[in-house]
């Protein structure tokens, strides 16, 4: 490349990321795709216009810049680090493994680059690596609070509690109004009357001028009031700032009930197929309701010797997504389930399997808990016949309570039902229809386990578990508090203790508050009138 083509390109580029830091998205993309015409090996156009696929979700198009701009400079950091974190968004997890660990032995680390490969270990459920990478971007800059965000969530994943609150202190004290950092703070407990943040919060909320904001801190100053028994208060927080975002969202229950209509009716009329799907016999899939034991259920599975943890893993949506084209970022429309027939399930399955590699470590067994993936829980069983489906169900208002005081992720409306404890009720009426369902049309793969049996019964009941998942007894399974594997969920400071019943009945504390609730349940027939 000549010098006059280089400083041309230099221009170019110069401009383009001036556009994009105005918002000026197509001028950028206008700009790029003409330099690419007369310049075809100019790289840094495809990463650019991979940042431009990024900011529009368009993750399929952000791997096909990235991969161009890799072609060129196969030994650039940044690419290879950028490609990662975009293969994991698609799917391909394995891949993206396999990028990271080229990254860590190429020079020219930056805070950037180190904290871009701490968020895409997460997001791969690598958490211990993901910790080494943050405490090195800090290293190289100790001034950026959403770095120590970022060391303080996943030090609390691994269990280290006392490093997380150092970490969030210190997010909070470089940026006194970052308002996720206060509600993840409160999450680690120890709140008591002579030491809380109430008053801090109160202020904080006051300020907050976005729904999101708002839920944030609504959420950490109703977890310090509970910890001082003021269930009332508690609850009215919640309230006001949970209306708010339901009234964001502009959400209608009317969507996620035609989603499991729509469920119900295809395995109730579900057409036998030809295809076999994949067999492979290595999942176990863990589901249910948020806030129901789902948590508890993979530290007992996984501390088996056996099974290897893989987290929560959203990659059989994805691999579906994939298959039939999609670039929505629902986790499940009812026009999902219309393809639910079209797609070969054989591919499906190994797609899964091939993505979560990187985890099995060597285990016969790999534990997938993500909840919500009881919405695929059949397509599941079908793409993966030798795979075991566990779902939880807990007290039904002890889980509508529970999912209504949990800070849930709204980038989707996956979630938007725990705004309101009404609609919450409905959700439940609905997914025991749907786990009745899978129950009656898969009994061999499909195993209910009842949160308060387990609890109240252990031993009896983790061997039943085992049993069903093919595995013979160990007693490491009862000691849960043992198991050192990182976990990241909202259970996670619970579930390092050992098995307790304490969560029983919590329900009762928001009684005054539950009259419409206990009305839906009662007319589904949930509960009883006695």
């Amino acid at each position: 490349m000549s010098a006059t083509e280089h400083h041309e390109q230099q221009l170019i580029e110069d401009a383009a990321r001036l556009a994009l830091l105005q918002g000026k998205h197509q001028q950028a993309y206008q700009l790029l795709t003409d330099a690419l015409t007369r310049f075809p090996c100019f790289a840094r156009a495809y990463f650019l216009l991979s940042r431009i696929a990024y900011d529009f979700k368009n993750h399929l198009k952000e791997v096909e810049m990235l991969l161009g701009a890799h072609h060129l400079e196969p030994d650039n950091l940044e690419f290879i680090v950028y490609l990662a974190r975009a293969q994991v968004l698609v799917g391909n997890s394995t891949y993206a493994h396999e990028l990271l660990t080229r990254a860590e032995y190429l020079s020219g680390h930056t805070a950037e680059m180190h904290d871009l490969m701490g968020v895409t270990y997460n997001r791969l459920c690598m958490y211990q690596q993901a910790a080494a990478c943050f405490e090195k971007s800090i290293q190289c800059n100790d001034s950026n609070a959403g770095v120590f965000f970022n060391l303080a969530s996943t030090l609390k994943f691994c269990g280290d509690f006392s490093g997380a609150r150092n970490a969030y202190e210190r997010a909070i004290m470089l940026k006194p109004d970052y308002f996720k950092a206060h509600a993840a703070l409160t999450s680690l407990g120890g709140i008591t009357a002579e030491h809380n943040h109430i008053a801090r919060l109160r202020g904080l909320l006051d300020k907050t001028t976005s729904p999101d904001d708002s839920l944030c801190i609504a959420h950490a100053l109703s977890k310090e009031l509970e910890a001082l028994t003021q269930w009332d208060d508690a609850i009215a927080v919640l309230r006001s700032a949970k209306q708010q975002k339901s009234a964001q969202l502009n959400y209608d229950f009317s969507r996620d009930q035609s989603i499991f209509n729509q469920l119900t009716e295809f395995y109730l009329a579900k057409p036998k197929r030809t295809q076999k799907g994949f067999a492979n016999n290595r999942p176990i899939f863990v589901t249910g309701m948020p806030r129901t034991g789902t948590t508890l259920v993979e530290r007992i599975v996984s501390s088996h010797s056996e099974v290897a943890s893989g987290g929560e893993l959203y990659n059989f949506s994805i691999a579906f997504k994939r298959l039939i084209g999609s670039v929505s970022s629902e986790f499940i429309a009812t026009d999902f389930i219309d393809n639910f027939t079209r797609i070969d399930l054989t591919v499906l399955g190994k797609a899964y399997i091939e993505s979560t590699d990187y985890l099995a470590d060597n285990k016969r067994f790999l534990v997938d808990k993500l909840p919500l993936n009881i919405l695929y829980a059949g397509l599941m069983m079908d793409a993966l016949p030798a795979a075991k489906v566990i779902c939880l169900d807990r007290n039904p208002l002890d889980t509508i309570v529970s999912n209504y005081r949990q800070l849930f992720s709204f980038q989707d409306s996956t979630f938007a039902y725990s705004l309101d404890l009404e609609n919450a009720a409905r959700y439940y009426r609905e997914f025991k229809k749907l786990v009745n369902v899978l129950l009656e049309i898969y009994p061999e793969s499909f195993y209910v386990v009842n949160y308060e049996t387990l609890v109240s019964n252990p031993e009896t009941e983790i061997r039943k578990l085992l049993r069903f998942c093919g595995l013979q007894w160990e007693e490491a399974c009862l000691h849960i508090e043992q198991n050192t594997k990182p976990v990241a969920t909202a259970s996670a400071v619970q579930v390092r203790q050992p098995i307790t019943a304490s969560g029983i009945g919590q329900w009762q504390r928001y009684s005054n508050h539950l009259v419409p609730v206990i009305k839906i349940l009662t007319d589904a027939g949930l509960l009883s009138t006695d």
